[in-house]
């Protein structure tokens, strides 16, 4: 069975500055960086088929930290962007709980305006999980992916998913039966289909 390692990226300015970045390709902090190479000596035992990472910079900037050029190399994919936020890119985060917009981003079917919903979220990214099912991989993405994909993984209910936390650099491990991402996308396209 595939074992999937999830990684989220170290400490982005947006992280630092407490505002939302989304798409926004923002860099790491300097302590961003230090925690991706923290991490190098975690990763060291691992030996995936296939390294992948988001192509935002934040992601893959710390998948070339960590994996320290190691083989196989870091391929980035587009489809493991963080969710689009819409015009709610470069907003505090404390100003978007005082206007109540948390409750969005929090929900499972609630979107940003001009943005996706987790739900979106989790189609895009199951998708290219699903077709890329067959070999051990090592994810360097974002929390809104890793906390729907392994919500989805382990039957959280859809509307706990946006409560669920990652820590910068943070590694979750899942061992996947092939077919299993297909039959997850599946589900949520007939649970909006319902609903």
């Amino acid at each position: 069975m595939p074992r999937f390692w999830f990684v989220r990226h170290g400490e982005s300015v947006a992280n630092a500055e407490g505002w939302l970045a989304g798409h926004r390709d923002v860099p790491l902090t300097a302590r961003g960086e230090e925690q991706a190479r923290a991490l190098a000596p975690q990763l060291r035992a691992l030996t995936p088929d296939r390294v992948v990472a988001s192509d935002l910079q934040r992601a893959w900037r710390t998948g070339a930290l960590a994996w320290n050029h190691r083989l196989p190399p870091v391929s980035r994919i587009p489809e493991l962007r963080e969710r689009h936020v819409g015009r709610w890119e470069g907003v505090p985060i404390g100003q978007l709980a005082e206007a109540g917009a948390m409750s969005v981003l929090t929900s499972w079917e609630g979107a940003p305006p001009e943005g996706e919903s987790q739900e979106v979220l989790s189609v895009r990214v199951l998708a290219w999980l699903a077709a890329n099912d067959d070999q051990d991989t090592l994810i360097f993405a974002h929390g809104g992916v890793i906390r729907c994909v392994v919500g989805l993984l382990d039957r959280e209910p859809t509307e706990r998913i946006g409560y669920g936390k990652v820590g910068n650099t943070e590694v979750i491990t899942r061992d996947v039966a092939p077919g299993t991402f297909a039959r997850l996308r599946q589900g949520v396209l007939q649970a909006a289909r319902r609903g």
